[in-house]
């Protein structure tokens, strides 16, 4: 595997969990990456891409992987800590009794507070990796980004008309 491709694949299972954190418990399924909603998370899921696109020296890949090695503890961390807040309004929802929106308020808030500090770490993220970028790679980078947003464009088209 050549470098290039090993830095995508460690940057997308580094994002992956990011960006699944920030759909709701229970999205549609066309909010996945796969369905009309491709894209909603698309900083995570096209920095590999764009990684890739902007052809990155093996100098760069290797302070690519510090960075990403130096963050994965804690925004794992705050992956977890989103699920089970998940989990625990999930188990909220299903219990006897009468329940009422005030009573979800605080699950609600602090899901909400963990998709923040979430999205926090990824900017802070891609902003390390972007400064590593040359004026250049960011150029290519950029053109690859407009060109999976054109793709993305189109897939909600041909989903949304039922037609190939």
């Amino acid at each position: 595997m050549s470098r290039h491709n090993s830095i995508g694949l460690a940057i997308l299972a580094a994002l992956v969990g990011l960006a699944s954190a920030w759909a709701p418990a229970g999205a549609e399924p066309g909010a996945s990456m796969h369905g009309p909603g491709a894209g909603r998370g698309d900083g995570a899921m096209m920095l590999p891409l764009l990684l890739r696109g902007a052809n990155l020296t093996p100098e760069q890949d290797a302070k690519v992987r510090e960075l990403l090695a130096a963050r994965r503890a804690a925004s794992q961390a705050l992956v977890a800590q989103l699920r089970q807040a998940q989990e625990e309004l999930a188990d909220k929802l299903f219990v006897p009794g009468i329940l009422k929106e005030v009573d979800l308020q605080p699950q609600l808030q602090k899901i909400a507070q963990l998709r923040e500090q979430l999205m926090q770490e990824s900017a802070k993220i891609a902003l390390e990796v972007r400064a590593l970028l040359t004026p250049e790679q960011l150029s290519r980078a950029s053109q690859v980004k407009d060109r999976v947003r054109q793709l993305q464009s189109e897939m909600r088209q041909l989903w949304q008309s039922g037609k190939p």
